[in-house]
């Protein structure tokens, strides 16, 4: 069972035998309900996850933990999970009017309309006179195109609570996009004098009037949401467009500067910085540009060719070719870059590849057509670049403004599938460190007899964390568990324990040579032949990219100035660790661990549906291992199978993977 640890206040056994279960599950269940709401005060968003899971596991019928867990989760972008959560909210509770009403909220950011309108209307048929669920409906209908009837709504909400700050923005935008300025103005202006310090409402004025070319009071704007909130990226990228009409590219380039610095990954202000420093004609600053996008972002196409444009301009032909055909395989059907791209085959003089770039062109120019006819002046307007050469003026992700405690989603992590598990010797740990290392282990119930009654007086723990390990501590550590087992006539535990700790300090060829002794000494011991596996291919991966590196920037007498002939270095193929990842779940088909990294090597050998099947097997037995729901859900995403790979994004969330609740905000919550 996955333990977290947490310190908590134990009581004496004269006062708990005042309780009975029932009570006593009752008093757990409240305490870890108030625990949690603490943490959701505080926007400790996980730690209140963790505490509502406790509340629930003592009181599964206890709604208001399913609530604010979804509560919770929808802070974190999880969407489909904070639905769930209300959907069991429900369940338990069919009169629980916020239950609907949020998770018709959720329904919304997922873009399902249809269920959304539907729990709005179950939230009025229960409590129709609260004014919070006509402005959630009128924003479902306003994304929906329904002006009209969410004007109604927001003035419903208006009627019911006449300071409705939220309702009279809302309303503003809704009459802008009608028009109706003069109205939307008046709704607005009236939002700010409810609610002075809603920067928001300050930057959608601003849009407003960036709209209407009122371009100076825009700016005001603009600056006063600066002077509230100066660390929020998203007034800088407006205020940046509203200087680009106004035909300040000096100030554009600055407050671009300013959105990097905050949000040094954010593609689209890259992407609009880029076509600036091409129309003034800097090329080498426009490359570094585009190149930060498609590191950032590898399939967009418009990066793509407009690097190939730039890459022209410069005289580079063949990088630019490169890059069209990145293009077209991302959209086959891009004329402009099959246009561009004989133009750049021409300047190489292949004439063959030009003439077939440019005779995709027209076929596909005459099918959409549904012509055959393709003048010149119709093929060099398909050939125009200008289009992809637009500042992009709708709404970026500005992760910064949300970086706040608690919003985990907004971290910059690199998206990777969690590492194998390990037994480890659990020593003992600081108290500054414990938690770190304690929140994320396993036992099942072998290891769990063995430290009872072990007499060498260690403790046995599975985990994915590398423990922090002092070599020379560890080493005097050995030495001891050694005169122990000696005297106390183990030595197949002893060779075990001994692997173990090698293994922990990197000594790969040392610790395999302990699990084989150990298995010849008691060839029963399936620890061994578990960590033997794990440890195997840790050395192996290590050595090639070892390899890798090497080759990579090796020079030597007899290679140096002739051309990179060097041998393909050859991917570990696992073979031994699978031998044995195998031989452990024949002699042990209920452990778990076995089939995580058993899985975890399909994957790296590409065999993703059997890794997939390997990684279900290990949630079936251990339905709490949070790092196996990760891990399918990265094949899963890979295999573009997003709804399955949502849900299992938000039960590892769940769960204690901080991690996931990133990768749901980049392709979840939509």
């Amino acid at each position: 069972m996955k333990r977290k640890v947490r310190h908590i206040i134990l009581l004496s056994g004269i006062w708990l035998l005042l309780f009975p279960v029932s009570a006593l599950s009752q008093v757990n269940y409240q305490n870890f309900l108030w625990a949690g709401q603490a943490e959701l005060s505080k926007s400790n968003f996980t730690q209140a996850i963790y505490d509502f899971n406790t509340a629930i596991s003592s009181k599964p019928n206890g709604f208001e933990a399913y609530f604010l867990r979804g509560i919770a989760k929808y802070s974190l972008g999880d969407f489909k999970g904070a639905a769930n959560d209300f959907t069991r909210t429900i369940e338990i509770h069919p009169l629980y009017t916020r239950a609907y009403q949020y998770r018709g909220i959720c329904y919304d950011r997922l873009n399902n309309a249809r269920r959304a309108l539907s729990d709005f209307a179950k939230a009025l048929d229960l409590d129709p006179f609260n004014p919070d669920i006509y402005v959630a409906r009128g924003n479902t209908r306003m994304h929906i195109n329904k002006f009209d009837a969410a004007i109604a709504d927001y003035t419903k909400a208006i009627q019911l609570n006449p300071k409705a700050s939220d309702a009279y923005l809302n309303r503003g935008i809704a009459y802008h996009l009608q028009k109706r300025d003069s109205l939307a103005m008046l709704d607005v202006n009236k939002s700010i004098k409810l609610d002075y310090f809603n920067v928001d409402a300050w930057i959608k004025r601003g849009m407003i009037r960036y709209e209407m070319d009122s371009l100076q009071n825009a700016l005001k704007d603009f600056n006063h949401a600066a002077t509230l909130k100066p660390d929020y990226p998203y007034i800088y990228f407006q205020r940046a467009l509203t200087y680009l009409k106004l035909g300040d590219t000096t100030r554009v380039l600055q407050d671009y500067d300013k959105v990097l610095k905050l949000d040094p990954r954010n593609a689209l202000t890259y992407y609009n910085r880029a076509l600036i420093k091409s129309m003034q004609k800097n090329y080498k600053g426009a490359l570094a540009d585009y190149n930060k996008v498609v590191a950032i972002n590898p399939r967009n196409v418009y990066a793509y060719y407009n690097r190939g444009v730039v890459e022209l301009q410069m005289r580079k032909p063949k990088q630019a070719i490169i890059d069209y055909t990145k293009a077209l395989t991302i959209f086959p059907g891009f004329v402009g870059a099959y246009i561009n791209r004989s133009y750049a085959r021409l300047q190489l003089g292949d004439s063959t590849g030009a003439l077939a770039d440019h005779d995709s062109a027209t076929r596909i120019i005459a099918k959409a057509r549904g012509d055959n006819r393709v003048s010149r002046a119709l093929y060099k307007q398909y050939g125009d670049s200008s289009y992809f050469n637009k500042i992009m003026a709708f709404e970026a992700d500005f992760l910064n403004g949300e970086m706040r405690k608690g919003r985990v989603q907004f971290q910059k992590i690199n998206i990777e599938p969690k590492p194998d598990f390990y037994l480890i010797y659990a020593f003992d740990l600081p108290p500054s460190i414990y938690d770190e290392y304690h929140e994320d282990v396993f036992l099942d119930k072998n290891i769990s007899l063995f430290n009872a009654k072990n007499k060498l007086g260690i403790k046995l723990l599975f985990t994915t964390k590398r423990w922090p390990v002092k070599k020379q501590e560890m080493q005097q550590r050995l030495q001891l568990i050694a005169r122990k087992a000696s005297f106390l006539g183990e030595p197949a535990n002893a060779l075990l324990i001994k692997g173990i700790i090698e293994s922990m300090m990197r000594h790969y060829t040392l610790a395999i040579a302990d699990y084989d002794s150990c298995l010849n000494s008691d060839s029963a011991i399936i620890y061994a032949r578990f960590n033997r596996a794990a440890t195997r291919a840790e050395k192996e991966e290590t050595n090639y990219a070892e390899k890798l590196y090497s080759g990579q920037i090796g020079i030597n007498r007899s290679s140096f100035g002739q051309g990179s002939h060097r041998k393909t270095i050859p991917p570990p193929d696992y073979k031994k660790s699978l031998k044995d990842d195998d031989q452990v779940i024949a002699l042990n088909p209920g452990m778990s661990f076995a089939y995580y990294n058993r899985a975890n090597l399909k994957l790296k050998l590409k065999k993703y549906q059997r890794a997939i099947d390997d990684y279900s097997a290990a949630i079936r037995l251990e339905p709490k291992m949070a790092e196996a729901y990760y891990n399918r859900a990265l094949i899963l995403l890979f295999l573009k199978e997003n709804a399955l790979a949502c849900k299992d994004l938000s039960k590892a969330g769940e769960l204690g993977i901080d991690d996931a609740y990133n990768v749901i905000k980049r392709y979840c919550a939509r």
